[in-house]
């Protein structure tokens, strides 16, 4: 499951529609059930209820939106760190790892 297929879901929660979901984000609909059930499968639960009249949310659906809601601000955050010098932050990296074992590196403890 992918935060793409979150969006999707979200975008067919709110809509009510596979068609409506699938013109807004320019998908067909066999992408926008895709996802649904790739959403679904990684819940483990149904998340709509599927009529003539379009899709519902069940009880698992309406929490699983305010969980990808969540997913989904969190992923927007992650993209919005500040982007520093790569060389820098992989010595900063290399530096915990060194620390948190025998000292530097590639070095046994003896």
């Amino acid at each position: 499951m992918s935060t793409v297929m979150l969006f999707t879901f979200m975008v067919a929660a709110s809509t009510g529609s596979v068609a409506e979901t699938a013109k807004r984000l320019r998908y067909s609909k066999s992408t926008v059930l895709y996802h649904i059930r790739e959403v679904e499968k990684a819940c483990g639960a149904e998340l709509f209820e599927r009529d003539v009249r379009g899709l519902v949310l069940t009880r698992s659906g309406q929490k699983a939106l305010e969980i990808s809601k969540q997913l989904l601000r969190k992923a927007d955050e992650l993209k919005s760190l500040p982007a520093g010098n790569p060389r820098k932050m992989t010595e900063a990296r290399l530096r915990n790892v060194g620390a948190g074992s025998s000292g530097s590196p590639g070095r046994s403890g003896r």
